[in-house]
């Protein structure tokens, strides 16, 4: 409708066209066949698919549409006369005014161009249109700050855009969280956890840390020597994989096979999922995840690092290495992916990692050189703080897994070629994490990142986070997005057997009442009258990283967002932000390139259980990708019914 239909068929006048789930940026293209006598339509970039009825006249004919459009549909429709399907008393729709798409477009308090329409107006547009409202400074405090200047964390947010969809969806029914109160019995176990916590009976914190870093930087076997040089890898195992590692060629890789148990890990050589242990240091149990490093296992990554408190970033110090995970993007849509170095920084503070310890390995390969070390670190820090990384809250520390160097202590006086470090070593830099605070009075909210079957828990088993709240064996639990109710049989936290699981927890769930088909990976379990909102049309505000071409309406993506993960489409483009002023930039834009922050309505191809970010941080950060790249990373602003 931009373009408007009379510039395009100045012979023809348009008598009335109803749409009703169609995108304003996504109407379709009309044309006519030679002679008037059959009209052609073909959906144009379509947003959502949904149900039409338009009409359009040619002199005394018309023609009539009705039904479900399709993005591949060209069907024909015969013109019919102008009085039959009671056209009568239609009014012909004058363009020498502006259209319901200009009045859209318009800024709200501007009024040049606008003119009254009768109720009966030729063309109808959706029920209101849309308003945009300059962001208010009151609501959460994690948003961007552009690419320029990267940042998640530091700019003032609206706590739910003001953007009406007229009577298109329907506003979700929200309550206030203080207004939360757990149930007795659960009530009781955290006050008796709590209280055995805080009685300092060696009770230790716990700790999620995820692993991350480009293919081959040595990830893997960091953490199995580590878990080695602490007890929890005996000889016989090292001994193991040394032999079996070297039998098929991949000696160098005998300690990465102690989280790498997969066949098909070991015959590739890199990590594809995420591999989990635990192990304990003087101040914290610390949950490990080991995420994949190569690119097409990203959002085997996301996964992980979305349960994760603070993380490692493995960075290859050796000399083209370092450049390789490094590098960005090529251009356009047959460009070479970046380095994963990049993309999971990028990605881990998008999903509310604060801490990380740079860990850069493999310095032996140029003699520990100082200059080496210290020029990964100058170009490195730049970077993490366009990423919204605080420099007091990064690390920078160096190993040798191989050789065990820095790993539990720090290098000896007698190592002259580390003389010059005095930075922490592995374990220490865990321990220098802050502990992060759990919110246990409020909604259970557990994403499940994994189904499977249990001798101890049963058939119906789930693993995830307890992002916030508390539940007790015996307890109901509301699994959404099927909305089944479940009996909470048995819970094991940490590998072991607990009455409880509070916010912080990684726990496995056995349950009982529901169906295996109804529990997948980004479902969560929550109260069964507090349920988590589920929805496929939300509103995020975002920044755009380096997309392989500007980001346009009907864009196809990939939404990551926690454990979930679903395909959908850019319905519409609201703003652009001025990330510094913290206004509104723009209104409507035509697209989005590298390092814009802008707010967007997104469509999923199916219902995602997501929260505001104001109310619930961890269900309200999403990642955008398409075509394996990360193109934008958000937050969740408001969410449709």
């Amino acid at each position: 409708m931009r373009n408007r239909i009379g510039f395009l068929l100045p012979a023809f006048k348009v008598a009335q066209i109803n749409y009703s789930g169609w995108d304003m940026g996504s109407l379709p293209l009309l044309s006519f066949r030679r002679h008037c006598k059959l009209m052609l339509l073909r959906p144009f970039r379509m947003g959502n698919q949904g149900n039409c009825d338009f009409w359009l006249c040619c002199g005394g004919y018309s023609a009539k549409k009705s039904g479900r459009a399709t993005a591949a549909s060209q069907e024909r429709y015969t013109l019919r006369p102008a009085h039959d399907e009671g056209l009568q008393g239609i009014q012909v729709f004058r363009f020498d005014g502006p259209s319901p798409d200009d009045c859209a477009g318009t800024p709200k308090g501007d009024k040049k161009g606008t003119r009254d329409r009768p109720a009966s107006a030729a063309l109808t547009a959706p029920a209101a249109a849309p308003v945009v409202e300059e962001p208010s400074s009151s609501g959460a405090d994690d948003v961007t700050q552009g690419m320029g200047e990267l940042s998640i964390s530091d700019t003032k947010l609206q706590e739910g855009s003001q953007h009406s969809r007229g009577g298109d969806s329907q506003k979700q029914h929200t309550r206030a969280w203080s207004e939360y109160v757990l149930d007795p019995n659960t009530a009781r176990l955290v006050q008796e956890s709590s209280a055995e916590e805080s009685s300092g009976n060696g009770a230790k914190t716990k700790l999620h840390l995820v692993v991350l870093g480009h293919v081959d930087a040595g990830k893997s076997t960091l953490m199995g020597r580590l878990l080695h040089d602490l007890g929890y890898v005996g000889q016989k195992q090292v001994h193991k994989n040394e032999k079996d590692s070297a039998q098929i060629g991949k000696a160098s890789f005998s300690w990465a096979w102690v989280l790498d148990e997969r066949p098909e890990e070991r015959a590739r050589g890199v990590t594809v999922d995420v591999a989990m242990s635990r192990f304990q240091t003087s101040k914290y149990i610390v949950t490990l995840m080991d995420a994949p490093g190569h690119r097409d296992f990203v959002p085997h990554m996301i996964g992980g690092a979305s349960q994760a408190d603070a993380a490692l970033l493995l960075v290859d110090g050796s000399i083209g290495g370092f450049e390789a995970g490094f590098q960005a993007s090529g251009p356009g849509l047959r460009g070479t992916g970046g380095g994963q170095t990049r993309e999971h920084a990028q990605l881990a503070r998008s999903l509310g990692i604060e801490q990380v310890a740079v860990v850069i390995s493999k310095l032996d390969s140029c003699d520990f050189s100082q200059d080496r070390f210290e020029s990964v670190k100058a170009q490195l820090i730049p970077f993490l703080k366009q990423c919204g990384f605080k420099e007091r809250n990064i690390q920078w520390l160096l190993a040798a897994a191989p050789l065990g160097i820095n790993m539990t202590e720090r290098p000896s006086k007698d190592n002259t070629l580390l003389a010059w470090f005095q930075g922490p070593s592995v374990v220490e830099s865990i321990d220098n994490f802050m502990p992060i605070r759990r919110i246990v009075d409020a909604p259970l909210r557990v994403p499940i990142a994994d189904v499977f079957k249990s001798r101890t828990l049963g058939s119906t088993a789930v693993g995830g986070k307890v992002e916030c709240g508390a539940m007790a064996v015996g307890g109901k639990v509301l699994v959404m997005p099927a909305g089944e109710v479940a009996t909470i049989k048995s819970l094991e936290v940490d590998g072991q057997k607990c009455p409880l699981a509070r916010a912080g927890d990684s726990c496995d769930v056995g349950l009982s009442g529901i169906e295996e088909s109804s529990l997948f990976p980004g479902s969560v379990l929550c109260p069964v009258d507090w349920p988590t909102g589920v929805s496929s049309k939300f509103e995020l505000c975002v920044v755009v990283l380096e997309p392989p071409i500007p980001i346009i309406p009907g864009t196809a993506v990939e939404l990551h967002a926690h454990t979930a993960r679903e395909e959908g489409h850019i319905a519409r483009l609201l703003t652009t932000l001025d990330p510094k002023a913290g206004g509104v930039a723009k209104t409507n834009p035509r697209r989005l390139a590298k390092g814009e922050t802008a707010t967007v309505v997104v469509t999923a191809k199916r219902g995602m259980c997501l929260e505001q970010y104001a109310t619930c941080r961890a269900l309200g950060r999403v990642a955008v990708r398409q075509g394996g790249r990360t193109i934008a990373v958000g937050i969740v602003t408001k969410v449709e019914g």
